[in-house]
């Protein structure tokens, strides 16, 4: 019984004591720094022009899985969705100080001037409905918040469509984590290596989507500014 660190039961052999030892690894960082950790990369996903470089979805997904009760769902989800909310912010002051003309600037070129045209577009059609929405869509919630100040959208209709958004998209990813803290460990146990197998398939696949759709990315930004200098040019 002495053996057993913080009372915890002996972890099983193989893959599935080094899954769950990882976990409880996870666990046993739980607190202040690791939630602050998690505010600070869903700011910068959340920020003008960050959003590509961090990320804030795994970080928040590890901050799930560290999670052991309730309360410490409850609190991750309320510590990202304010850091979220935070990024927002920034880029609605940016574009509120900036106007239209943020559309032509490096760092909005940078994302792609299609993701901007897409989120002003919502904005029009669904108003508030539009930020909350797009907090789900990669790129173009970065590019929502500061087209909204472009816009001139009031502040109390956007600070609305921000915090709901951040609470969905904190949830949702915290919520995943802390779910998959649960499952994995008992899927595992269910049906063996085969689980590792079938979820080592999944990353890899995850990997070479992430990667095909970079280079597509790569790929499609020489014609997006040929075509920008062609409009520029029958101006």
């Amino acid at each position: 019984m002495g053996g057993i660190p913080h009372g915890r039961d002996p972890a099983p052999d193989g893959w599935l004591g080094r899954m769950e030892s990882l976990l409880a690894g996870l666990a046993d960082h739980y607190g202040p720094l690791l939630l602050a950790l998690g505010a600070l990369f869903a700011f910068a996903e959340s920020a003008l022009g960050l959003g590509f470089v961090f990320p804030g979805e795994t970080v928040v997904l590890g901050i799930g899985a560290a999670t052991t009760t309730g309360d410490q769902v409850a609190v991750a989800i309320g510590v990202v969705a304010l850091g979220a909310t935070a990024g927002d912010h920034l880029g609605y002051l940016i574009g509120h100080r900036a106007g239209p003309a943020l559309r032509e600037s490096r760092v909005v070129r940078r994302v792609g001037t299609r993701h901007w045209d897409r989120g002003t577009s919502m904005l029009r059609r669904y108003g508030v409905l539009a930020i909350v929405v797009s907090r789900l869509l990669p790129a173009v919630r970065t590019l929502v918040p500061p087209a909204a100040g472009a816009s001139r959208l009031g502040y109390g209709k956007f600070l609305a469509g921000s915090v709901i958004g951040a609470i969905l998209w904190s949830g949702l990813w915290v919520g995943v984590g802390a779910a998959a803290r649960t499952a994995l460990p008992q899927a595992a146990a269910a049906l063996g290596t085969a689980s590792w197998l079938v979820f080592g398939g999944i990353v890899v696949a995850a990997i070479v989507v992430a990667v095909t759709v970079h280079l597509v990315r790569r790929r499609s930004r020489p014609a997006d500014r040929v075509a920008a200098d062609e409009v520029t040019e029958c101006a």
